[in-house]
């Protein structure tokens, strides 16, 4: 059984009616044990973040480089 989940409302739902859910902003949970288990959903919101953390960690690592870099020109 599925659920779907949006601020205080929560459905049991059936799995041919999930993509309905999830495009009226829902949230998708599956019950295992006694907890519900989120479903990962890709929206456009979290493919842009990312893309986002992938640019900054790259930034990141080429500030550290130019770092390094500097302080060798000075020690010179």
């Amino acid at each position: 059984m599925l659920y779907a989940i949006k601020a205080n409302r929560q459905y049991k739902i059936e799995e041919d009616e999930k993509q309905k859910y999830i495009s009226m902003g829902y949230k998708i949970a599956e019950l295992k044990g006694n907890e519900l288990v989120f479903e990962e959903v890709e929206t456009e919101e979290a493919k842009e973040l990312a893309k986002l953390k992938k640019e900054n960690e790259k930034l990141r690592k080429e500030l550290e480089k130019l770092k390094k870099e500097s302080k060798k020109g000075e020690g010179k």
